[in-house]
């Protein structure tokens, strides 16, 4: 009866210490990763590297090309935004063009990127949205 009550108190404690290990780790991002941006529509994909530093629970800088923002865990989702370039299909580099809404799932690292063209870029109007799917990788 003692074996039982020990394992039974071990078991609770295990799955404690697992649901806090995941929670910790939702709250908190850090190091490199590898950003991955698709065009669902035309299946091309962009990556970049990003830095995560971290500055309280549920807070983050993230260094991308081009700057640093800021990333917030909203309602269980990472969200960030950012002005970024423009990379367009025949290699040119379009400053600053887009304003992008990031927001991705802490656990799977999986989410999308809202981009909005701030100005003519890549055959696009100012003004021309897309919704891209996004992905977060440790390299």
């Amino acid at each position: 009866m003692t074996i039982t009550r020990g394992l039974a108190a071990t078991a609770v404690l295990a799955g404690i210490a697992v649901g806090t290990a995941n929670t910790a780790w939702a709250v908190t991002m850090s190091g490199h990763y590898i950003y991955t941006s698709t065009n669902p529509t035309t299946n091309q994909s962009r990556t970049t590297d990003w830095n995560f530093t971290p500055c309280g629970d549920g807070c983050a800088f993230v260094a991308i090309p081009g700057g640093v923002s800021q990333a917030r865990l909203v309602n269980g989702q990472w969200t960030m935004d950012a002005t970024v370039d423009a990379q367009c299909t025949d290699g040119t580099v379009v400053r600053e063009a887009s304003h992008n809404h990031f927001t991705w799932d802490p656990n799977t690292l999986a989410g999308t990127t809202e981009v909005t063209d701030t100005v003519p870029a890549c055959g696009n109007p100012a003004g021309y949205q897309q919704v891209n799917t996004l992905q977060l990788k440790a390299p």
